[in-house]
């Protein structure tokens, strides 16, 4: 069995080994309970020697199939919750990791036929990557700012925390002040409770699930303020600069007219995101309300019991 290790994330806990995933070994923080890939091989991804997390032809065809189902399905409602929830008009918004760039066509063909709002950038774009202007091949430095609004789907359980720091030091070199960002990755709960398939180093090169708790401060090293989302375990946000300090409620049923305007360009769109992002608003007040019940049953249990041993003990006297 694999040594304990320090945790490469938070830099504080002690990781303990969780399990071997294709002969690597994965641990998991004690202090900020993020899962995480041996350090050595997060270190030596980090500079250039490792087999995994090199995006190549072999990993770009296996991933193709995947990529069109979610540029025409799930991240077409997560780009439209994004929308829902920034508490500024969306006149730019940004596909961070966008992969061939399959959502920003769709994007364009159901929103914005002028090409003026939506972007993508892509830092190890595929043979098969779209032909668009709005399509940015490498890195966000390249692109212009501000963006008030983003997705950045299926790519943070890539990163290694200093592969993290360099996006996010980019992301912010083009985030308007008070832009929101809706980060789409498997994170601890998700991995252990409902797939713990995700972890996967050779073929889809998912090497981290960073926690809630990890990110918080990570992010604010360069401005973001992230938290969670309700009832998604797969994801997380975070507004640059300053959060609007609002209940999820608000942003939904009172988002921006701006906003609603921009999806209902679209009005299939509009209310998929819209039920989706009211569906797990609900989803997590009955998670909530389900703890509760079961805690205060658990303590009126044990109150029972120790009145049941109080009465037993007077009667016996």
């Amino acid at each position: 069995m694999s040594q304990n290790t320090r945790c490469p994330i938070c830099e504080r806990g002690e990781s303990r080994f969780l399990r071997d995933i294709d002969g690597y070994a994965y641990f998991e923080c004690t202090e900020c309970r993020s899962l995480h890939a041996d350090p050595e091989l997060l270190r030596l991804m980090d500079v250039g020697q490792s087999p995994v997390g090199k995006y190549e032809d072999d990993y770009w065809e296996q991933e193709r199939i995947a990529a069109v189902e979610r540029a025409a399905g799930l991240a077409l409602c997560r780009v439209g919750e994004a929308i829902l929830y920034a508490r500024r008009p969306v006149k730019r918004f940004l596909d961070v990791g966008a992969g061939p760039g399959f959502l920003l066509e769709n994007l364009q063909q159901m929103l914005d036929p002028d090409a003026r709002i939506f972007h993508a950038a892509e830092q190890f774009p595929p043979p098969y990557a779209v032909s668009n202007p709005n399509y940015h091949r490498g890195g966000l430095a390249s692109l212009e700012p501000e963006f008030d609004a983003g997705v950045c789907i299926e790519v943070v359980e890539h990163l290694t925390p200093t592969m993290l720091r360099g996006l996010l030091s980019a992301l912010s070199r083009v985030s308007a002040p008070g832009s929101f960002w809706f980060f789409n990755t498997g994170m601890p709960d998700y991995v252990k409770n409902e797939d713990p398939g995700y972890l996967d180093p050779l073929r889809r090169g998912h090497i981290v699930s960073y926690s809630i708790q990890a990110i918080r401060p990570i992010f604010a090293e360069f401005g973001f303020i992230a938290n969670e989302l309700p009832g998604k375990s797969f994801a997380f946000y975070a507004e640059y600069i300053h959060a609007n300090d609002l209940t999820f409620d608000t942003r939904i049923y009172q988002a921006l007219p701006e906003n609603i305007d921009l999806l209902k360009r679209n009005e299939l769109l509009f209310h998929a995101a819209f039920e989706s992002a009211r569906s797990y608003l609900y989803y997590d007040g009955y998670l909530k309300r389900t703890a509760w019940a079961t805690s205060l049953n658990q303590a009126l249990n044990s109150v029972d019991a120790a009145g049941i041993r109080k009465w037993l003990r007077k009667f016996r006297r």
